[in-house]
């Protein structure tokens, strides 16, 4: 399968029997150095730590939020009031640290498997809003 297809299997089973949706809101620490995440066009490698708060049926409006912001959090919705999602980024000098002490860890990353490589572009924003 290619990315999509993972995609769309993956987001298919959320909410069933097998895989129900989470009962209370949630935090994932998500500030690895380096994600593979799914975005419009296909899936991607970046740089963006950051934390996710599981919040189904929030929207932007009710946090002040206005779409994909370095500055804010903001809404994630991956299907509307089921996989609804607070993004903040961490801090600009934080991210730096993070990158930095992380150095090594990814260029054995991107010695290992090119799509795990990063980009300067990947590095100052993230393709989210693409």
């Amino acid at each position: 399968m290619d990315g999509k297809q993972v995609h769309q299997e993956v987001t298919k089973k959320l909410g069933t029997a097998g895989s129900p949706n989470p009962s209370r809101a949630g935090v994932a620490y998500m500030i690895a150095p380096v994600m593979r995440g799914f975005v419009r066009s296909g899936v991607a490698t970046m740089n963006m730590p950051h934390y996710m708060f599981y919040a189904p049926n929030v929207k932007d409006a009710d946090i002040g939020g206005n779409g994909f912001s370095k500055e804010y959090p903001f809404v994630l919705s991956m299907a509307r009031g089921r996989d609804d999602y607070i993004i903040l980024l961490v801090g600009e000098a934080e991210k730096a640290k993070i990158l930095e002490q992380s150095k090594g860890l990814l260029a054995e990353l991107c010695s290992y498997r090119d799509s795990l490589c990063t980009t300067a572009a990947t590095r100052a924003r993230t393709p989210v809003d693409e």
